[in-house]
């Protein structure tokens, strides 16, 4: 069994242990236990979509497994068990999460590793992945377009650089993601080059850097820009905001952006509209911004749920069924599916089989009655003749 498929695997019997585990010490006929197919599907799609978020492309063997099980399963059974596969792949993915980061910690810890830097003097390549914490969460896999659509954009301060190397004059974008995701060099610690992933080249003494997008590369010059923290005295509003510990001056700035200048939160007014932050020195008072309500579920649900509208509530841009091959095409392209979508282009192309052994050759349309008419008269003039021939012939 190779290491992928023995990942997969414990993934799939973690997926069982937390759905379908039994209490040995009740009754068994007072617990509501799903059917086996239902357990296999749920445990297998549970092991796809954690497989899915970390890179780890298992659809050979999962397409094929989930089919089996859910074949002649009705669409709303299927849909039924959405849920559940969400929210158990979004507990095992923040539990592997939470001991990633240990772990990590534990290595900063031991040693600092000097990060690569590019040399000057001759033309390198560098990959950047995304730091594996919670402030990148929602960055991770998505398409540049969405990316900005969301209010975000390509900050150097989220990623790490993970590998840098010569670059050859026979070396492009095309190869290095071809590199990068078929051989990877045995020195190289990061993920397959993936959406949101980073590619600077460093050629004639410059720099450009590309997002890996979900078709080819996206230019992103702001990720070279250096970040240079906000000055609160730039961004006054001319307003002063009381409260039981002084006067301080009201700034546009946000919470974060104080933070990035080196301010901390002192304390909030009593009508809690307004925090006031300082550096030791000086304090100003922003804005107090209504928490956002975050969804740790995603790219879960971008993954498992995709064009299925019966979540969100949002009608997505492809009420069209794909077919099993356009699903095929999206996962070799890195892009996440639908479990449903398989589900359902699998039972399609299954019931067109059917419906060519069964249908019966197409009954010819019956022509109008002008029509037959019409031909009638075609028909009657050369047997009109060749009775006047037959007649002579006889006399």
């Amino acid at each position: 069994m190779s290491e992928l498929q023995t990942i997969k695997t414990a993934i799939h019997e973690i997926a069982h242990a937390k759905l379908h585990d039994i209490d040995l010490t009740s009754p068994m006929d007072g617990q509501n236990r799903v059917d086996r197919r239902t357990r296999e599907v749920e445990a297998e799609s549970v092991a796809y979509t954690v497989c899915q978020h970390y890179g780890l492309d298992t659809s050979d063997y999962s397409f094929g497994y989930v089919a089996g099980w859910s074949s002649g399963r009705e669409l709303a059974e299927l849909k039924s068990s959405l849920e559940t596969i969400r929210s158990a792949a979004a507990e095992i993915i923040n539990s592997i999460d939470g001991k990633l980061a240990e772990i990590q910690k534990a290595q900063d810890k031991e040693q600092a590793p000097k990060e690569q830097t590019a040399e000057p003097d001759r033309d390198t390549y560098s990959i950047y992945q995304l730091k594996r914490d919670e402030a990148t969460q929602d960055l991770r896999f998505e398409p540049y377009d969405r990316l900005i659509a969301t209010g975000h954009e390509v900050d150097r301060a989220n990623y790490d650089l993970v590998y840098t190397a010569p670059l050859t004059e026979d070396m492009t974008l095309n190869t290095i993601w071809e590199k990068f995701n078929i051989d990877h060099p045995k020195d190289f610690k990061g993920h397959s080059l993936s959406v949101s992933d980073i590619v600077v080249l460093h050629q004639n003494g410059g720099d450009t850097a590309h997002y890996v997008d979900s078709i080819g590369y996206q230019q992103v010059p702001e990720f070279l820009k250096k970040h240079t923290p906000l000055i609160p005295d730039e961004h006054l509003t001319g307003e002063k905001i009381r409260t039981p510990r002084g006067s301080f001056s009201l700034t546009d700035m946000t919470a974060e952006q104080m933070k990035e200048a080196g301010y901390g939160l002192h304390h909030t007014s009593d009508d809690g509209k307004y925090h006031i932050m300082g550096n030791g020195t000086r304090a100003f008072a922003i804005a107090a911004e209504p928490p956002e309500k975050t969804n740790p579920l995603k790219h879960i649900e971008d993954t498992v749920e995709q064009n299925d509208n019966n979540f969100d509530g949002i009608i997505n841009n492809t009420p069209q069924t794909p077919t099993v091959g356009e699903l095929e095409q999206k996962v070799k392209a890195g892009e996440p599916i639908s479990l449903v979508d398989l589900a359902n282009a699998m039972k399609a192309e299954k019931a067109q089989g059917k419906e060519k052994s069964k249908t019966p050759a197409r009954r010819e349309e019956k022509p109008s009655i002008r029509e037959q008419l019409k031909k009638a008269k075609e028909t009657a003039a050369p047997k009109k003749a060749a009775k006047q021939k037959n007649h002579d012939l006889e006399v």
